[in-house]
């Protein structure tokens, strides 16, 4: 196994250091130099880069960034290994780094790249570190990049830099993870180096993390659980990572197990819909690999259920997967990522919840053959939950409410977007728009108060996907609604949206089309149904709103 030829020292991965991102990174690209700092997947050549590795290619993108006045530095990529050096490289010159996603291949590239015209506008980005592809799109696209830096990391010759890396005080913005969304109206959530390494710490901590583990992800970067437990938490910790690409996951899942085993790896982080996925694999695409290393399989992202739970369990214990392995964990970008992480080593707790009891401000009233709800497990330390009523006040135990959070390493803010920042804080408190309960000191989490929608990992807004349907030609202007519906067979939430004809509306099937395809291009989901009505089918409130809540119930009942 290749990280036995590194002659690592697997000690405790907490080492004592001061709480600064940059400083613990490039500590280790000194201390661990010829020590393995990733396996790289996302090619049939797997290939291994080490610390110092790490090192020389963020010198050279930094060293072609000097100059360059401190602001948002976008990452649009699509190679792992350019990811890495590009983020690092940015921080080194003083710069914050961003990840962004580029189109799929199933995206119309136009109407993708157009959409981020009202981004670049907001935050002004000092550069743009990409590929010679992906800027073609852009400017075909049309989009303004006037006195923006664009630099090609892949064709980034090797340089000396003028001067050291930049180490900005632990207070001051290391980077921003943007949310998902429309890209005009995506919220980039400010985290300071002194918050992303106490957290990587405290967190690390409470799983046990050591630098004898191996974290095996295929997330994309570009999303919190991918960003922080798969690649910040393990670069300041020095926990080396299987990093695969997630277009090649997708296309071989089962690759994923197979690397799991050949290298040995003992943690892993994935949303509801890939354990599911896991679970509904045909035999034929199963080929068995040894997963008695992993010591932590944990679930994230979107709400866990106790079926995939069962499944994935049940299936996978013939592979060697321990029991007490299977974690649940909430989390969320404010937090830097984990809020909460179910007892390590232990069965993850569950009720069973009378349906009719789960209503803010309702007490929760136990039964068997209830709904049955999976627990977070309790805050990490230095965080605190709680549970608020619609007027910010804090509810006894086992009352329904919106989940608060306060703590050591909350973020900065949503940067250069104040009144926004304000309008989510109640006394120092972090509202999180979920909603949920807190039992026997366990947090337990129900869904949301406010319209995203969770699609297999992916946080999609409803308002930001009728918003992009306002002028789709044969609806009716301001006559959508999108709402998630639970899908059994992906483990997750499925996108539905219902239009109604304009007076002269086209032919119904080259609408659907039309919408899909502006959906898919611009968010990246694919909508389980679109359906066209007849005007006035859609349910109103008194103030002529489209009424999101009513119109799902009407939907699911059959219309």
């Amino acid at each position: 196994m290749l990280w036995k030829d590194d002659n690592r020292c697997p000690g405790p991965a907490h080492m004592p250091r001061s709480h600064h991102l940059m400083e613990g990174v490039l500590q280790n690209m000194s201390s661990m130099s010829d020590e393995t700092y990733a396996i790289f997947l996302d090619s049939e050549e797997e290939i291994r880069w080490t610390w110092q590795d790490l090192q020389s290619h963020s010198s050279t993108v930094m060293a072609n960034l000097e100059g360059i006045e401190r602001g948002v530095a976008l990452i649009f990529l699509r190679d792992m290994r350019e990811m890495h050096s590009a983020f690092f490289g940015s921080m080194m010159a003083g710069l914050i780094p961003s990840f962004m996603p580029c189109p799929s291949p199933k995206q119309d590239p136009g109407i993708y790249w157009s959409s981020h015209s009202r981004l670049l506008s907001r935050i002004k980005p000092r550069a743009i570190l990409t590929s010679p592809d992906v800027h073609v799109e852009m400017k075909d696209a049309g989009l303004d990049l006037d006195g923006v830096k664009v630099l090609y990391i892949g064709q980034m010759e090797p340089k000396e830099s003028q001067s050291s890396a930049t180490i900005l005080s632990s207070d001051e913005i290391a980077l921003l993870q943007h949310s998902s969304g429309t890209t005009g109206l995506k919220k980039g959530v400010a985290l300071s180096h002194g918050a992303v390494a106490l957290h990587a710490e405290r967190y690390g901590n409470s799983i046990e993390a050591t630098r004898g583990d191996v974290i095996a992800s295929w997330l994309p970067l570009y999303h919190d659980m991918g960003l922080m437990a798969c690649m910040l938490m393990p670069a300041y910790l020095g926990i080396p990572i299987l990093q695969m690409d997630p277009f090649k996951w997708v296309a071989n899942p089962s690759r994923f197990l197979g690397k799991i085993e050949q290298y040995g790896a003992t943690l892993i982080w994935m949303p509801n819909f890939a354990f599911e996925l896991y679970s509904r694999l045909e035999p034929v695409f199963r080929e068995k690999s040894d997963l008695s290393s992993i010591r932590m399989a944990i679930s994230c992202s979107e709400i866990c259920k106790a079926e995939t739970l069962d499944k994935f369990c049940q299936l996978y214990a013939g592979w060697g997967l321990k029991k007490g392995t299977f974690q649940v964990c909430y989390a969320m970008a404010e937090t830097v990522f984990a809020t909460s992480h179910t007892p390590k080593n232990g069965l993850v707790n569950r009720i069973s919840v009378n349906p009719d009891s789960i209503n803010e401000g309702d007490s929760i009233e136990i039964i068997n053959g209830g709904n049955m709800i999976i627990s977070c497990g309790k805050s990490i330390e230095g965080l605190h939950l709680s549970i608020r009523d619609k007027d910010g006040n804090q509810v006894e135990d086992g009352t329904i409410g919106e989940i608060g959070v306060s703590g050591d390493y909350l973020f900065d803010g949503y940067f250069l977007l104040e009144d926004l920042t304000s309008s989510r804080f109640v006394n120092g408190t972090f509202m999180t728009r979920d909603m949920g309960f807190i039992h026997q000191n366990e947090l337990y989490v129900l869904g949301r108060r406010d319209d995203m929608i969770i699609v297999q990992g992916r946080n999609i807004y409803a308002h930001e996907v009728e918003a992009l349907l306002l002028d789709v030609e044969g609806l009716k202007a301001g006559r959508s609604v999108a709402f998630g519906v639970s899908d059994e067979v992906s483990g997750s939430e499925a996108l539905v949206v219902m239009c109604e004809y304009a007076e002269n509306g086209r032919h119904v099937d080259d609408i659907k089309k039309n919408v899909r395809t502006i959906i898919e291009s611009s968010l990246g989901v694919v909508p389980k149904k679109v359906e066209i009505v007849d005007l006035g089918w859609l349910i109103k409130t008194s103030s002529g709103k489209i009424d999101r809540k009513k119109n799902k119930q009407k939907f699911m009942r059959g219309g």
